[in-house]
């Protein structure tokens, strides 16, 4: 029988680089690739070890920082509850900030 969670939260869809403080531990880099109020799921996490329930803090932009636990971790993604809902207002600017840079054209060698 499936159980099945209602999630009280819209989910966004991401791809914005962030670095991941550990505290006592080097920061890593990955990938933010889904945000909503409550939690965040990192991706391409660089080598380290990540454990449930150690307390990370998400550095998505020199402004905002987003500090939370560690729920679940596997093949190099992380799934992060944030310690206080995020407001929907910087939510929403983290979301248009992350669509701006990615509708950026970029830059290639030799075109």
């Amino acid at each position: 029988m499936a159980i099945f969670e209602a999630r009280s939260f819209r989910r966004y869809a991401l791809r914005m680089p962030v670095e991941l403080d550990r505290g006592s531990r080097a920061r890593a880099r990955g990938l933010l690739i889904e945000l909503s109020q409550d939690c965040a799921r990192i991706s391409q996490l660089s080598r380290g070890k990540y454990e449930e329930g150690d307390r990370v803090v998400i550095l998505a932009t020199p402004e905002r920082q987003l500090a939370g636990t560690i729920r679940w971790t596997g093949n190099g993604v992380a799934k992060i509850r944030l310690d206080q809902p995020l407001p929907q207002a910087e939510l929403q600017h983290l979301v248009d900030l992350n669509r701006h840079r990615q509708a950026e054209p970029e830059l290639r060698y030799g075109t």
